[in-house]
C-alpha cells in the first residue's frame, strides 16, 4: 500500500518560515499607537526602520550572523525597542518549545505594561500564526502546546533566582533601584548560556551604575554593545528637537538641556556625560577645548604622543599617573609647557607596565631637557619613582618639609590635603583656559570627572571611566611652581596672550 505524501498549505510554509525568522516575523507584528492631539492612534504595523531591522539580527541572527548572547542598548525615547523586544520575546516563546522568557521591569506596573505588549503582538497575529495561550494574567503568559512562557516581574533581589531561562529582558535597566542585586540572582542562569539583553535610555541622576559599567567595559565583559540616538527615527530631525526641547518639562535639578540628553540623546558622548550638576569640570570649556584636539604631530612605539616639538628656551613640566598596566587604568605622563598650558607630548597607554612607563617617559622627557617631573607614589607609582631613580633621572620631584626645604621623598602623595588642591587648581585652569589639552582620549577622561554626590562631592572618575589623564595633567600643572628656580618667579601668562603665541590670534 503506497504512502499517502503529506499536504502543505501556503499558511503552514509561512508558519514554518515565520517560526524560523524572527526578521519575517517582524512583518506581522501590528502594535497599539495611543491616540495623540495629530493621530488617532489604533492597532497598526510595527515600522521596519533601519535600526528595527539591525536590531532583530542582532537579537536572533540571520543567514550569515549569529545572534549575540549578551546585549547592552543605550538608547533615546520612543525609537521602538520596547516594542521589538516585546516581539521578540513573544517569537521565542509562541515557537521555541520549552522557552523560559523572564522580563524585568522597573516596577510592577511596568512589568505588566511590558507584558501587555506582547499580549498585543499575539492577540493580532494572523490566526495561523497564533500558538494559542493558557494562563494570562498580569505577570505570566504560558503556551501549552509549546510548553513555554513570558514570566514579566518586578527588578528585585530575588526575582528570577532559581530559574533556568531561555531569553532575560532588563527593560530600563538604568531606572532599576536592584538592578545589581537583581543582575546577581540571574546570573547563574545567564552562565548556563541564557541571552540577556540590557536595554535603556540613561539615567542622568546617577553618578554610576552597573547598567553604565556594563555598557562602557563592553570591550572586555563579553557584551556586545548598542546604541540608538533619537536621529534613529527617519522622521525627526533638527525641527523636531527644537520642539521637543522647548515643551521639555522643567523642575529643581532638570533643565531642557539635561532632560534632552538624557531622555533623547543624539550620540553615546551626550547620553554618558555627567550632568553640569555632578560635572567636575566646566563642561562649556571642554566642550571648546573640544578644537584644540588634534593628532600627534609624531608617536613613539604606539605609547608615545608629541603634539608640539621641543623648543629652545621653553620651560616644561611632568606629572604621571601610573596603572598596573594589565589593561584597565591608563599609564600616562604628561609635559606640559609651563608659560602656555599646552600638552605638548604625553605617554598614554593600558598596557605599559610601571617599569616601562618610567623608561617611556624618561626618553621623551630627555627631548625636553629634563623638566622637573612629579610620579604620584600612591598604589604602583612606587615602581615607576625606582625605576625612573634607576635610570638616574636628574630632576625627580620631592615633597617639601613644613619649612618649604625638600624632605627627600621623592613622588607625589594624593591625600586629604594634597588631593583637593590638585584637583581644584585644575579644574579653576580649564574654566579660565589655562590649559590646551590635544589628546583627544585624554580630554575624554575630563569630561567624565564628577564630584560624586554618593562620596560628599569627592572628585573622581564615573564608575567604568578613568580619570588618569587629568591626574597626569594636574601634576603637571602642580609642577609648573617647580620649573624655575627659587630666585626666578614663574609667569602664567594671560588666556589672550597664549591664544596670541599658539597662533590662534
Amino acid at each position: 500500500m503506497a504512502t499517502e505524501t503529506p499536504t502543505y498549505t501556503v499558511r503552514d510554509l509561512e508558519r514554518e518560515i515565520v517560526s524560523r525568522s524572527f526578521v519575517h516575523f517582524l512583518e506581522h507584528v501590528k502594535l497599539l499607537d495611543p491616540p495623540t492631539a495629530t493621530s488617532q492612534g489604533g492597532i497598526i504595523q510595527l515600522k521596519l526602520w533601519k535600526h528595527i531591522k539591525e536590531a532583530a539580527v542582532l537579537l536572533a541572527g540571520s543567514d550569515t550572523e549569529d545572534p549575540k548572547r549578551l546585549i547592552s542598548v543605550l538608547k533615546s525615547r520612543q525609537i521602538g525597542w520596547s516594542w521589538i523586544l516585546a516581539a521578540y520575546a513573544t517569537w521565542k516563546a509562541q515557537y521555541h518549545e520549552g522557552a523560559n522568557v523572564l522580563i524585568f521591569s522597573q516596577g510592577q506596573l511596568e512589568s505588566s505594561v511590558f507584558l501587555g505588549k506582547c499580549k498585543t503582538i499575539m492577540e493580532n497575529l494572523p490566526p495561523h500564526l497564533q500558538t494559542g495561550t493558557g494562563r494570562s494574567n498580569d505577570t505570566t503568559v504560558t503556551f501549552p502546546s509549546m510548553k513555554s512562557k513570558i514570566t514579566a516581574l518586578p527588578s528585585t533581589e530575588n526575582a528570577g533566582r532559581g530559574e533556568t531561562a531561555t531569553l532575560v529582558i532588563q527593560d530600563e535597566a538604568d531606572f532599576h533601584e536592584n538592578l545589581e542585586l537583581n543582575y546577581a540572582a540571574i546570573k547563574p542562569t545567564i552562565d548556563r548560556g541564557a541571552q540577556l539583553i540590557q536595554v535603556s535610555t540613561i539615567n542622568k541622576k546617577t553618578a554610576g551604575s552597573l547598567f553604565k559599567e556594563i555598557y562602557r567595559n563592553s570591550e572586555t565583559n563579553g557584551f556586545h554593545k548598542v546604541f540608538h540616538g533619537w536621529r534613529s527615527v527617519p522622521d525627526r530631525d533638527d525641527e523636531w528637537h527644537a520642539r521637543v526641547k522647548k515643551e521639555a518639562p522643567t523642575s529643581e535639578g532638570m533643565t531642557p538641556e539635561l532632560y534632552m540628553e538624557q531622555e533623547h540623546p543624539e550620540t553615546e558622548e551626550e547620553a554618558l556625560r555627567p550632568t553640569r550638576a555632578m560635572a567636575a569640570f566646566d563642561t562649556d570649556a571642554l566642550e571648546s577645548m573640544q578644537n584644540d584636539a588634534k593628532d600627534p604631530v609624531e608617536t613613539r612605539n604606539g605609547v608615545v604622543n608629541i603634539y608640539q616639538k621641543p623648543a629652545v628656551g621653553k620651560r616644561y613640566a611632568a606629572g604621571t599617573d601610573t596603572s598596573h598596566g594589565t589593561g584597565n587604568d591608563y599609564a600616562t605622563t604628561a609635559i606640559i609647557d609651563v608659560e602656555t598650558g599646552y600638552v605638548v607630548a604625553d605617554v598614554d597607554s593600558q598596557t605599559l607596565a610601571p617599569e616601562h612607563l618610567a623608561q617611556e617617559s624618561v626618553r621623551l622627557l630627555e627631548d625636553y631637557g629634563n623638566p622637573i617631573w612629579a610620579i604620584e607614589d600612591n598604589d604602583w607609582g612606587q615602581l615607576t619613582i625606582d625605576k625612573a631613580r634607576d635610570l638616574k633621572y636628574p630632576r625627580l620631584y620631592e615633597r617639601r618639609n613644613p619649612n618649604g626645604q625638600p624632605s627627600g621623598r621623592v613622588g607625589w602623595h594624593t591625600d586629604s590635603r594634597s588631593r583637593p588642591l590638585l584637583w581644584g587648581e585644575l579644574i579653576e585652569a580649564v574654566r579660565e583656559r589655562l590649559i590646551t589639552i590635544p589628546s583627544k582620549n585624554g580630554l575624554s577622561q575630563f569630561s567624565t570627572v564628577i564630584r560624586n554626590p554618593d562620596k560628599d562631592g569627592r572628585i573622581e572618575a564615573m564608575v567604568g571611566t578613568h580619570d588618569d589623564y587629568p591626574m597626569a595633567v594636574g601634576l603637571a600643572w602642580q609642577m609648573r611652581k617647580e620649573a624655575y628656580h627659587q630666585d626666578s618667579k614663574i609667569k602664567v601668562i594671560s588666556r589672550k596672550e597664549r591664544l596670541r603665541r599658539l597662533g590662534k590670534l
